[in-house]
């Protein structure tokens, strides 16, 4: 499944980064079902020990997903590019974020990839965050990543977000950074953030700084290409820096040319960009000083048309690591008899199908607005079969934002069972008792117009439909089986979904009440794929009235005070509070947690850990090598 971020850049959602990204088979479906064994963490596969003998250079092939080719290179990601594919696989490879996360891929902070070797030490009024940062990480040049480089990226996103709130897919208004009073170096290794109020420490940690990305203040900092360095700390200056550095993210032809993305504290640095493809080539920084040394040469991200091309490519030995997607599960066993290595675990994040609250088509706003419409979708699906029809038994449920697996210390235990469990009957229930004639198969109607508890809602003409377009994401098979399943379900009890496809990133950016109104009347439900959480994974930014990753601008008041709270509140218990809320107020149709299978060549080694961190959407080839 396609995913946003919701960690660092973040935020995923994230992703939703900051993020991020996203019912049995159909009757039509063809899909084999066999069904795969996992283990009790819903693990598939295992990850082999590193190999002794180490072949210095080479070039490593590894595939992008298909439709999700990344296209912004500048680490500050408007909303409509915010997702790991931009981010976590394409950004990280050349600046590295302030806060690493996960460690492999259990959800935790992994301090030996961050450039701070702490959390945040806090004030004693709770109002003032210290970050010292541990010297490891240098530029091209040599200097070492300072605290002016992580004010350039503080002062450069302030600018950002002031100029258009869809300038970050991991801004909400109120928060970072206008939630700041003082940003302040205290010495060249360390900078203080002062916040108007007490706030949450971890969530500060796992949204407001995992946001971070230090920038190259000493060469970033101007307008122009030949122009001279300004003082960023000035906010037309800011602004002026932002826009040029912006321009230059927009022109993806040059990002191989441009020696602005040359000056880089990651690993591998940009050589050349596919403008027709998406595809794009790195090669090893020999200046890194950071965890893990490059052995190999050069990385090249391979573009697929789809992800049958992709396997085929792995089949015949023309790529060293791919995603194998839920349809060529059956097929694993082609690859393992050519000596490839294959894992899987679900990511920490999760998929969903979201509302569009914004639609005033056939007053689809006013139909979606009732909980016990969205109840009756929730009872349509059917997590048990989906499991088993579309991913092979190579998935862990998920009935909330956070799903059973990965664990978390954070999830609630009534997030591990299902609150609306699959019943035609029961979604039936629901409407003919608030006031809807239900004809299966065909089209469901409001008899009853009205707000009383057996009426159909506030806003709901009598002869109301329930009716709309599903625009899905293509670039995964199981999201079209997943959502051709689903649609089926709906004209069971005589609602209508027209399913229409598009690309990951077209989703993205155009089923969106916060990057593109303009369609707000376009499109009734979408599915990307899903999103991957930070650390905290509060769904601040996500199901927040006016959240930047609130893709289709779900309002709850009273989610919006258990965020709240999530935020402010230094309670173990608040974000429990929060997550349950999530589960039963049916911002979305929550799916399956699906294992993010990847393969790898025989002749490709290292880390055990970094081939785990994959399946949370992270790529660290400076832990790989080559064997004989």
């Amino acid at each position: 499944m396609s995913r946003r971020s919701l960690r660092a850049v973040q935020c995923v959602a994230v992703a939703a980064v900051g993020a991020l990204a996203l019912s049995g088979c159909s009757s039509s479906s063809t899909t084999s079902h066999r069904t795969v064994k996992v283990a009790a963490n819903y693990a598939y596969g295992s990850i082999p020990a590193a190999a002794t003998t180490v072949v210095p250079g080479g070039t490593l092939t590894v595939a992008e997903d298909p439709g999700a080719d990344p296209n912004w290179i500048f680490p500050i990601t408007p909303a409509a590019n915010s997702s790991v594919y931009d981010i976590t696989q394409f950004q990280y490879l050349s600046w590295r974020s302030l806060y690493w996360s996960p460690n492999g891929s259990t959800v935790a902070w992994d301090y030996s990839r961050s450039m701070t070797d702490s959390a945040p030490t806090v004030s004693a009024d709770g109002k003032t965050f210290t970050i010292k940062l541990n010297n490891k990480y240098t530029w091209s040049d040599g200097s070492k990543v300072s605290a002016q480089d992580v004010l350039f990226w503080f002062d450069l996103y302030k600018a950002a977000v002031k100029e258009s709130a869809a300038n970050s897919g991991n801004y909400t208004p109120g928060q970072f950074p206008d939630n700041v009073t003082a940003a302040t170096i205290v010495n060249s290794s360390t900078i203080s953030f002062t916040f108007k109020t007490v706030l949450n420490p971890q969530w500060v940690l796992g949204t407001e700084f995992s946001q971070i990305i230090p920038l190259p203040s000493k060469t970033w900092a101007k307008a122009s290409a030949n122009g001279p360095i300004l003082d960023y700390t000035k906010p037309a200056n800011a602004t002026a820096i932002y826009n040029y550095l912006s321009s230059q993210s927009k022109d993806l032809s040059t990002y191989g040319s441009n020696p602005i993305w040359q000056d880089v504290n990651g690993p591998y640095k940009i050589t050349s960009y596919n403008t027709s493809t998406g595809a794009a080539d790195f090669t090893a920084n020999t200046a890194y000083t950071g965890q893990g040394k490059p052995t190999i040469t050069n990385v090249d991200l391979l573009s697929y048309t789809s992800q049958a091309a992709e396997f085929n490519d792995l089949l015949a030995g023309k790529l060293d690591f791919g995603y194998v997607n839920s349809a060529s599960i059956p097929q694993i066993s082609k690859l393992t008899a050519k000596g490839y290595h294959t894992y899987g675990l679900p990511d920490f994040g999760f998929s969903y199908i979201y509302f569009n609250f914004k639609d005033a088509t056939g007053s689809l706003d006013k139909i979606f607005s009732q909980d016990y419409v969205r109840q009756a979708f929730a009872h349509l699906q059917d997590e048990p079969a989906e499991i088993q029809g579309v991913f092979h038994g190579a998935a862990a449920p998920a009935y909330s934002s956070v799903g059973v697996s990965p664990s978390s210390p954070y999830t609630p235990s009534d997030a591990l069972t299902d609150p609306y469990p699959y019943s035609v009957a029961t979604a039936k229930q629901l409407l003919t008792s608030h006031g809807w004639k239900v004809v299966p198969n065909g089209a469901t109607t409001c008899t009853s117009p009205g707000t009383a508890a057996n009426e159909c809602g506030a806003g709901i003409p009598a002869g109301a439909a329930i009716s709309f377009p599903l625009v899905y994401a293509n670039s995964s098979p199981a999201i079209e089986q997943l959502v051709t399943s689903y649609a089926s379900a709906l004209k069971q009890v005589g609602i209508t979904a027209t399913l229409k496809s598009d690309t990951f990133n077209n989703v993205v950016s155009e089923e969106s009440v916060v990057s593109t109104p303009k369609n707000d009347n376009n499109w009734g439900m979408a599915d990307f794929g899903g999103f991957t959480n930070g650390i905290y994974p509060s769904t601040d930014n996500l199901f927040n009235t006016g959240g930047s990753y609130n893709q289709g601008g779900f309002s709850n008041p009273s989610l919006d005070t258990l965020i709240n709270n999530s935020i402010t509140s230094t309670s173990s218990t608040a974000i429990q509070a929060e997550l349950s809320a999530v589960a039963t107020d049916v911002p979305g149709i929550f799916q399956p947690n699906e294992d993010r299978i990847y393969a790898w060549s025989p002749k490709l080694s290292g880390d055990p850990a970094a081939f785990a961190a994959a399946t949370q959407f992270n790529l660290n080839p400076e832990d790989w090598y080559f064997t004989k």
